[in-house]
């Protein structure tokens, strides 16, 4: 039996027509069990009480339902980890054929803009050439508004001083919703780079920061490898 009916047929089909269709296909049922296990079949236990058996049917396809429910939930963020993936290794790529510190931080500044979706992307290195826009003297004070990121050694995600933001973002600071700051240090503190949104939940206090970290050691790898 087709499932897929066309009008004509809608209109000529009443219970008796169904009946005798399962009448002479009694298994109709066997070749159809998502089918089957759709169907509500009342059970009554006297005074239109429902029986406990279809209480029990009743209660497995809600719990079906939400297992569905949950393994769509990790499918979905399955393929969404598998596309930062990809970007990180296109990144890692990038990170590998740059020829020094200015090249670092370009490759930076696209791969978060472009793949990684940042709207605005403030980095700040404390080596290189004192003479590029993102260098920051390493004994500048507005290094002490970031001590305990690097006191921390990890991303600190979600609402930043007006200071940070600053000093990481420039101009575009007060665009800047919410944000995401991470550290680049070996032994030593090499630089901050930090993911600015326009959204205020997009960076949040307690996300996830297992990809960021691992972009962080990234780029302070980069970094090192050019001093």
């Amino acid at each position: 039996m087709s499932s897929q009916i066309n009008k004509a047929d809608v209109l000529t089909l009443n219970d008796e027509i169904v009946a005798n269709y399962l009448k002479t296909h009694p298994d109709f049922f066997d070749h159809q069990e998502e089918l089957l296990g759709n169907l509500k079949v009342p059970h009554f236990s006297g005074s239109g009480t429902v029986s406990l058996i279809e209480r029990q049917v009743v209660q497995l396809r809600s719990q079906k339902q939400q297992v569905v429910d949950q393994l769509n939930s990790l499918i979905q963020a399955a393929r969404k980890n598998e596309q930062i993936v990809g970007h990180i290794q296109r990144f890692t790529l990038e990170m590998i054929h740059t020829h020094n510190i200015a090249d670092v931080v370009t490759a930076c500044q696209e791969n978060m803009n472009n793949h990684f979706k940042a709207d605005f992307v403030g980095i700040r290195v404390l080596i290189g050439d004192a003479n590029s826009a993102h260098f920051l003297p390493p004994k500048d004070n507005a290094l002490r508004s970031f001590t305990q990121l690097f006191k921390n050694r990890k991303p600190i995600c979600g609402q930043i001083t007006e200071k940070q933001r600053l000093h990481l973002f420039g101009a575009d600071n007060d665009q800047v919703k919410s944000a995401v700051m991470m550290p680049l240090q070996t032994t030593d503190n090499l630089g901050i780079i930090a993911l600015g949104s326009k959204d205020a939940g997009r960076f949040y206090s307690g996300m996830g920061t297992l990809f960021l970290s691992y972009m962080a050691e990234l780029i302070t790898a980069s970094l090192a490898r050019h001093l």
